[in-house]
């Protein structure tokens, strides 16, 4: 009963009814573009031998300094 009586009542903060909004906007943004970067990179794969792919890999790939 007391699970009833407390699903009846409501809180509505504005601020986080923006923040969950601005947040699911940032969600499908990323989203959008993880998908634009995977389209890409597929389609840079299938136009490139297989060595030349494993070279641009490593040349781009650096490893960081360490910090002292």
């Amino acid at each position: 009963m007391a699970k009833a009586l407390l699903g009846q009542r409501e809180f509505r903060d504005d601020r986080l009814l923006l923040e969950t909004a601005r947040l699911r906007t940032r969600v499908r943004d990323l989203e959008t573009l993880i998908d634009r970067l995977q389209r890409d990179n597929d389609r840079l794969r299938a136009g490139m031998p297989r060595e030349s792919v494993r070279e641009s890999v490593r040349e781009t790939v650096r490893v960081p300094e360490p910090v002292s």
